[in-house]
């Protein structure tokens, strides 16, 4: 089957590698200020890097094949680590060009770091990890200190996701039903809701904090009036917090009118999570 320009152009595009940011925040690591550092530290974990490896051709002997069997055995290759002080450590590199200029010159797998990081559970083999080792910008980072930045990231997530799903299920339950048309403020240094709608409809994707205080937050820069009709769900908070109203994720807030450069007048609309 033969693919056709445009979309071989999308797959090449959809599998590049782009680590010039990474790059130049590693070649001046040690003299970033503590906000540098932690951006590199972000970007290190969604990065994709280069891993040299070796082919490992036991693993595609048709003699260790079996038809409709899933190989348990080992992986078509094996890492080609280095020996540091500390022990074994995985190389890893930015680009091909590194690795061009590093002299090293064999297979390389590209990979996720959060994938090396499962697979660096898996084993106690390496001490280390290197970003261009044989650079003058190289950068060892010990296995424990690898793996916790996926840890951390992970157990972080996860409190997320239960700490949402926790909101979420207090909405279901105990939102209700307005008896009367009601009229609810946001405001905020940035024009969020504006920036955020789409044909002028702003859908917030996660549960929305609003006041019930006309006087909330009169300092802001922007107020946006929101207009609930009768029989549109809201869940009461905390009465003794300004932000007393949470609004579901998805609910549509159509902008009805631009009263100046600060205030725009919101009508809520549809509330399809109400009817998930």
């Amino acid at each position: 089957m033969k693919i056709d320009d445009e979309t071989l152009d999308k797959l090449k595009k959809e599998n590049e590698v782009d680590n010039s940011r990474l790059e130049e925040l590693l070649n001046q690591f040690f003299d970033l200020p503590a906000e540098g550092k932690n951006e590199f530290i972000e970007l290190f974990k969604q990065s994709r890097l280069f891993m040299p490896i070796e082919m490992n051709m036991e693993a595609f002997d048709p003699e260790n094949l079996e038809v409709g069997k899933v190989s348990q055995g080992p992986l078509g290759f094996d890492i080609k680590y280095l020996e540091n002080e500390n022990g074994k450590s995985v190389p890893l590199f930015t680009s091909d060009k590194v690795m061009e200029k590093a002299g090293v010159r064999v297979s390389t797998y590209v990979l996720y770091m959060s994938d090396l990081a499962e697979m660096m559970k898996q084993t106690d083999r390496y001490a280390s990890v290197t970003i261009n080792p044989f650079t003058e910008h190289g950068l060892d980072i010990a296995m424990e200190t690898f793996l916790g930045l996926f840890k951390e990231a992970s157990g972080e997530k996860k409190m997320m996701a239960d700490a949402l799903n926790q909101i979420l299920e207090v909405l279901r339950k105990h939102s209700i039903e307005l008896e009367e048309n009601t009229t609810l403020f946001f405001r905020h240094d940035e024009n969020v809701m504006v920036e955020n709608a789409v044909d002028g409809v702003f859908v917030p994707e996660l549960p929305f904090s609003v006041s019930s205080n006309p006087k909330y937050g009169e300092g802001l820069k922007y107020t946006n009036i929101l207009l609930m009709p009768k029989s549109k769900r809201i869940l009461l908070a905390n009465p003794d917090d300004d932000l007393d109203i949470i609004i579901a994720p998805g609910t549509e807030f159509k902008l009805e009118d631009t009263l100046d450069k600060t205030q725009n007048l919101w009508m809520c609309g549809a509330q399809p999570f109400y009817n998930e």
